[in-house]
């Protein structure tokens, strides 16, 4: 018995499924060519270079290279420091120093009233030398960051504090401060309450992966010569201050867990005593922020003793004008109960400068200015003058990591 076999006659449908899937997968290709080719448009315009059988990582946590020491200005004996003699004398005086990393891992020595290398072929940028009251100043531009361990949160930047006696006089045997750790934390941490607690350097970096250091910038009115920049209260000029190495400590903070966000240009009136911040403070709500950012703005005439203290200044130093005397003891008093409050570890918010003081209105304001700008774009300056030489000139990608 033949076994029946069936034939059907060939159907027009096949040929219909297959052009179909050749055209899904010509579309496929398609797109994903335009992906590829948007994707490199893109990363040429952040300058990211990829390369291939090259890799890096983005978990290193920023380092700031400090320290800090007690002066005693009474022990000098230069006449460069008289008025400083005349002002502290026998006060707390804390003084901070903040170091490039090739400065603070370099051995330096002090020639003519200059800081040079000790071994031949060594290069270094140079420090930012501030009293304590102007670290804290600067500081309230920036945010360190942190993570939570075993319910507490500690620090993401790290303090690396270096080891170097300061020469505060420029000769042989000239008087000079030892630096002292324990009292640069608790400098740091009249800024940033985060280093009251337990730092943990080592951790594994899935912990902090999300934490961010943050450095707020926004830019003054400023001429072809010279561009201003401002970081919490503090100003600083570019491209000078790239190149002296005043602004060199910030290469520590170069890390792929810090930010530096743009917050836009700001304004001054000094007439109607206003400014960006003091604007925001009082459209908001801020009053007493508003009104101790105007005070510090907008410093109020000297009473008697202040007056009497200038007027022993402008002997001892009749170059300076008197409003740069003015502002000198103003700072100077500020100073004074700074140092008293870090060195006797007592409560200090009254002397602190506005943004610390009042934190809440300040971080309201850096929200805002962080929407406002939002899709602005920088000037061109800053990013050559900057953010290149500096290190953070690699634009920040959200939403490729888990929330």
């Amino acid at each position: 018995m033949r076994a029946a076999t069936r034939h059907e006659a060939p159907s027009d449908s096949e040929g219909i499924y297959e052009s179909f899937s050749d055209m899904v997968l010509c579309t496929v290709i398609v797109l994903i060519t335009l992906v590829v080719v948007l994707a490199l448009n893109v990363v040429e315009q952040l300058n990211v270079y990829i390369e291939p059988n090259h890799f890096s990582g983005g978990a290193t946590r920023p380092w700031l290279y400090i320290q800090a020491q007690q002066a005693d200005y009474s022990k000098t004996t230069s006449r460069q420091l008289s008025m400083e003699r005349a002002v502290y004398g026998e006060h707390p005086f804390v003084m901070v120093n903040l170091f490039s990393p090739s400065s603070a891992n370099s051995e330096t020595t002090v020639e003519d009233g200059q800081t040079v290398s000790s071994k031949a072929g060594q290069s270094f940028s140079g420090k930012c030398d501030l009293t304590a009251y102007n670290f804290l100043q600067l500081a309230a531009g920036i945010e360190p960051g942190s993570f939570p361990v075993h319910g507490n949160q500690t620090s993401l930047l790290l303090p690396k504090f270096s080891h170097k006696e300061i020469m505060l006089e420029n000769k042989v045997q000239g008087y000079s401060t030892k630096p002292d750790n324990d009292l640069a934390l608790r400098t740091m941490a009249m800024a940033w309450p985060v280093f009251n607690e337990q730092m943990f350097p080592r951790r594994a970096a899935q912990e902090y992966l999300n934490a961010r250091t943050k450095i707020y910038i926004e830019v003054l009115d400023s001429n072809e010569d010279e561009h201003r920049i401002m970081i919490g209260h503090s100003v600083f000029t570019l491209p000078q201050d790239i190149e002296n190495g005043r602004l060199g400590w910030l290469a520590g903070f170069s890390s792929g867990l810090t930010e530096v966000v743009y917050l836009g240009k700001v304004w001054n009136d000094a007439e109607a005593q206003s400014n960006k911040r003091i604007e925001f403070f009082e459209t908001n709500g801020f009053d007493d922020a508003a009104q101790a950012y105007r005070n510090f703005s907008f410093p109020k005439a000297l009473d008697s003793h202040q007056q009497a203290t200038v007027r022993q200044l402008a002997g001892i130093r009749p170059d300076l004008t008197q409003a740069e005397l003015a502002d000198y003891i103003r700072s100077a008093e500020a100073q004074q109960k700074v140092s008293t409050a870090i060195v006797e570890g007592v409560n200090a918010r009254s002397a602190l400068p506005p943004l610390l003081a009042h934190k809440e209105a300040w971080k309201a304001y850096t929200d805002h200015c962080t929407q406002t700008e939002l899709g602005s774009t920088p000037p061109e300056w800053l990013m050559s003058e900057f953010l290149v030489p500096l290190g953070f000139d690699q634009a920040v990608v959200r939403g490729l990591r888990d929330s």
